[in-house]
């Protein structure tokens, strides 16, 4: 297993530690860390809320702030215990202090931009249609405001190692080489499930404009896969316009799709071809044992490493894996058995009732 060096730096200091564990979820906004910190001296080694990076052999993973210290205290030791959280948290905690609260003909974008008053961030590489009017609610979050949106038109919303919000629709790019049975991976556990899954989906909603028929009962649909009759039907906040119902439509039809088939890898090491592991990525994965041989998505890791033994012994990675339309990708067309298939979502239509 290979040892990775992990650098904690608080208020533009290194902190030393003898164990750590990181995490991030492709469905998440905020990563975030947990240390056992190496400390002596008189009092806690940090204090909240100050500044912190972690760097893992050198690339940059986590900007944000420190969060819980925990001290403990036994007869014949002490121990603190440190928790880092990305900057993004406050984009989930801290509510919008904006003048008007109102954005006008703007994309997703737009809108995070307007609204971002606390200097966090925001990337995307993906285009999204304009809105008319976005009103922020008294109290928002920055995420609220933004994911009642994000969610019509089928786009994830996670972090970055600098702290910024980031907007998806699918996988962000590919990890090189494989996650193979008896190769690299030491445990695994898979389940298909009927859970979650539906036969078709439907979203009606309402437009703010207009007496027609496509105004007042417009719906999205799409088939999702499933093998009996199981229609789900969805209301879609805000406008309802033809593209945006079959987008949503077509998104909850891929999460329905995707959602039942899910597997769990711990792998002794946090790299794959020398590519550090990252959420909303794709791998190959390969496991006869369970009759996968398909691309799945890397929806979320837990980074842990020990230095017990003084070589990293108890270096892995736990990474959860889902099929990539559970995440807004597309069907991935692998080897695998008949039970981890699924039909491909067909193209979404758009009538009125």
């Amino acid at each position: 297993m290979a040892w990775e060096t992990v650098v904690l730096e608080v208020a533009g200091q290194p902190l030393a530690f003898t164990r750590v564990e990181l995490r991030v979820s492709a469905e998440e906004v905020s990563r975030e860390a947990s240390f056992d910190i190496a400390w002596v001296q008189p009092g806690p080694p940090c204090g909240p809320d100050e500044d912190a990076t972690i760097k893992v052999s050198g690339e940059l993973w986590l900007t944000g702030f420190t969060r819980d210290v925990r001290g403990s205290l036994s007869a014949d030791r002490r121990s603190y215990a440190l928790t880092v959280v990305s900057k993004s948290v406050d984009a989930t905690e801290a509510s919008v202090d904006h003048p008007t609260g109102l954005a006008k003909d703007l994309d997703l974008k737009g809108i995070a931009e307007t609204f971002d008053t606390l200097g966090i961030g925001i990337e995307t590489t993906i285009q999204t249609a304009k809105k008319k009017f976005h009103k922020l609610r008294l109290g928002e979050t920055w995420f609220q405001t933004l994911e009642t949106e994000a969610r019509s038109q089928g786009v994830l919303i996670h972090d970055t190692a600098e702290g910024k919000l980031k907007l998806s629709k699918g996988p962000d790019g590919k990890i090189a080489g494989a996650l193979r049975e008896g190769v690299n991976i030491e445990q695994a556990s898979a389940t298909i499930s009927g859970r979650g899954t539906f036969s078709e989906v439907k979203v009606r909603g309402q437009a703010s404009e207009g007496t027609t028929k496509t105004a007042l009962r417009p719906v999205g649909e799409a088939p999702a896969g499933g093998k009996r009759k199981r229609p789900l039907i969805k209301v879609h906040e805000g406008e309802a316009t033809s593209e945006r119902l079959k987008d949503r439509a077509a998104w909850e039809a891929k999460r329905a799709a995707g959602s039942a088939k899910e597997c769990t890898v711990t792998t002794p090491g946090w790299r794959s071809n020398g590519q550090l592991f990252e959420a909303n990525k794709t791998i190959e994965v390969i496991i006869p044992a369970f009759g996968i041989e398909q691309q799945m998505t890397i929806a979320s890791i837990v980074f842990e490493q020990e230095a017990s033994d003084g070589q990293g012994g108890g270096t892995k990675a736990t990474l959860t894996l889902k099929d990539p339309r559970a995440l807004g990708g597309e069907n991935p067309r692998g080897k695998s058995a008949d039970s981890w298939a699924a039909p491909a979502v067909p193209i979404p239509t758009f009538r009125a009732d």
